[in-house]
C-alpha cells in the first residue's frame, strides 16, 4: 500500500520517548468507553487513500492511529483534536498505523507542523476523539451491486463512529458488514438503481439516504446530514478546508444531541 513515508529522522528515541509522561486520554471507538495512554506523535504520508479509503484531507489535517485504537476500522472517519507543545488541531482518521503502540499516531505534515516543530520529529501530544464534529452532508461512494460483485460502500462526513450500514431490499433493511477497509458490504446479489442506505452512529444519531446510483467511481454528495446543532469550537481549532477525493475537513465541535444518548467519557 505504500502507505508510510517518514521524512524525518531523530536520535536518541528511545531515551525521548521514556522522557514523554503518560497521560490518560483514550477515545471512544466502537461503542466501549476507556482510557488510553496518550503521549507522541510523529509525521508520515498517506498517500492518496490511506487504508479507510477515504482520501486524504487538505493540509495535511489527517491521522493515523494503531490496531487498538482503530478498532478493526470503526475509527475511519472520525476526529481528534491533538494538543502539542504549539497549539491544538483537528484531524480526520483516514489510516492504520500497525506499528504504533497505544498512545501513539502518526500526523500528516501539515498538521504535526501546527503543533510542533518539524524538525523534532517526534513530539509529546494529548489527544482525544471528537464527539459531533460539524462537516457536510453525508458523502457515499458505492462499487459493485451486480450478480458477480456484491454492493459496497464507503461513507463519508458521518464525523462519529459508525454503528450499523443497512441496504434497502424489496424485503427490508439488510444489515452491510463494515471490513478493516472500512469498506461496508452488503449481502451478495445484484443491486438496481436507485440506492437507499439506512445509515447510524454509536451515539444513536440515525438517517436515511436515498437516490444514490450505480456506477460513479467518486464519491456521491447528498443533502442529508447524520446529526445536527453545532457549537463553536476552541479559538485554537483549525478553519475548515477543502479536501481531496472528497473527503471531509476538519470542522468545529458540536452540541452532544439529546440528553437520552450516552455521555462522554470522562477519563
Amino acid at each position: 500500500m505504500n502507505r508510510r513515508h517518514l521524512r524525518w529522522t531523530v536520535p536518541a528515541v528511545t531515551v525521548f520517548v521514556a522522557s514523554v509522561v503518560a497521560i490518560v486520554l483514550f477515545t471512544q471507538v466502537g461503542g466501549s468507553a476507556a482510557c488510553a495512554a496518550g503521549g507522541s506523535a510523529s509525521y508520515y504520508s498517506a498517500g492518496r487513500n490511506g487504508m479507510c479509503n477515504l482520501g486524504t484531507p487538505a493540509e495535511g489535517l489527517y491521522a493515523a492511529v494503531g490496531r487498538a485504537e482503530y478498532a478493526g476500522g470503526k475509527a475511519c472517519g472520525t476526529y481528534l483534536d491533538v494538543t502539542g507543545p504549539n497549539g491544538t488541531v483537528r484531524v480526520q482518521v483516514v489510516d492504520l498505523c500497525p506499528s504504533c503502540p497505544a498512545g501513539k499516531i502518526d500526523l500528516g505534515k501539515g498538521a504535526f507542523a501546527r503543533i510542533g516543530a518539524l524538525s523534532a520529529g517526534i513530539i509529546p501530544v494529548t489527544y482525544g476523539t471528537t464527539r459531533d464534529p460539524q462537516v457536510g452532508p453525508l458523502q457515499v461512494k458505492l462499487t459493485g451491486g451486480t450478480a458477480y460483485s456484491a454492493l459496497t460502500a464507503v461513507l463519508n462526513n458521518h464525523g462519529n463512529p459508525l454503528s450499523t450500514v443497512e441496504l434497502q431490499t424489496p424485503s427490508g433493511f439488510a444489515p452491510m458488514r463494515q471490513g478493516e477497509d472500512n469498506t461496508w458490504t452488503a449481502p451478495s446479489g445484484a443491486v438496481t438503481s436507485p440506492v437507499t442506505l439506512r445509515i447510524a452512529d454509536m451515539y444513536g444519531h440515525q438517517a436515511t439516504v436515498a437516490g444514490l446510483t450505480l456506477g460513479p467511481k467518486d464519491f456521491q454528495p447528498t443533502g442529508t446530514v447524520l446529526y445536527g446543532g453545532p457549537s463553536p469550537s476552541p479559538s485554537d481549532s483549525p478553519s475548515p478546508s477543502t479536501v481531496e477525493s472528497s473527503a471531509p475537513s476538519p470542522a468545529p465541535v458540536a452540541s452532544a444531541g439529546p440528553s437520552s444518548l450516552p455521555p462522554a467519557p470522562k477519563c
